[in-house]
């Protein structure tokens, strides 16, 4: 497998998984738009080195262990109040999710959110998750998009029963993917677009157990 076709599936994988079947995007969308209380963390967000900084498995691990049930679906290194932290997603079986801020430094948890719940998100966000939904399934008979949404709760279900060091390892690579993305000309996103739209379709029937075997073969592929 060449490095153009690794980060063509790993697009599909992430784009799927992220994007669509663990209905996280709300969590997403707002996470700029949250109000933190005032943390209070252990590395300043100037300190440019970051050799300090506990892995993003850790941060997922804290993130897990500081809620009753649930599983790690997303994190990224970042700053808030001028410290370095983790800003963890940590989603239910119901598809309600917490909000979680990890210090960077010692992998204390400095902010846990209440758990939010389907239909608690602003309707802004709302109408524009809900428009790409419509977008996606224009066309579809009510069977098909059923069948669509089966296929997309597979792959949310295969993901969360990774392990969290396969999970925090797909994450990386997707932050690495993105800075690719945002390196490419509209006319090299425009073609990667239809190439993951065409094999992300071919990857959607897969059976659990296909789609779980062929996860874990790509990110075996990035060690």
């Amino acid at each position: 497998m060449n490095k153009s076709s690794k980060i063509t599936i790993a697009a599909i994988l992430v784009i799927g998984v992220f994007s669509i079947s663990i209905l996280a995007t709300p969590a997403f969308a707002e996470w700029d738009k949250t109000n933190y209380p005032k943390i209070q963390g252990t590395i300043p967000a100037d300190n440019s080195e970051q050799k300090d900084t506990i892995a993003l498995s850790v941060a997922m691990a804290v993130g897990e262990n500081s809620v009753s049930d649930g599983k790690a679906v997303y994190g990224k290194l970042t700053d808030v109040n001028e410290f370095l932290v983790y800003k963890v997603v940590v989603i239910t079986d119901n598809h309600a999710y917490y909000k979680i801020l990890v210090d960077a430094g010692n992998g204390e948890a400095l902010y846990v959110s209440d758990m939010i719940k389907k239909g608690d998100h602003k309707k802004t966000s709302d109408k524009k998750y809900s428009d790409k939904s419509k977008k996606y399934f224009k066309g579809m008979s009510d069977e098909q998009i059923a069948e669509k949404k089966r296929q997309f709760k597979e792959m949310g279900d295969v993901f969360r029963s990774l392990s969290l060091q396969d999970r925090a390892a797909l994450i990386l690579h997707f932050m690495q993917m993105k800075l690719q993305w945002d390196g490419m000309s509209e006319d090299e996103k425009a073609e990667k677009r239809l190439e993951m739209k065409a094999m992300f379709e071919e990857y959607l029937p897969l059976t659990v157990e296909e789609k779980k075997q062929k996860l874990q073969t790509y990110i075996q592929s990035l060690n």
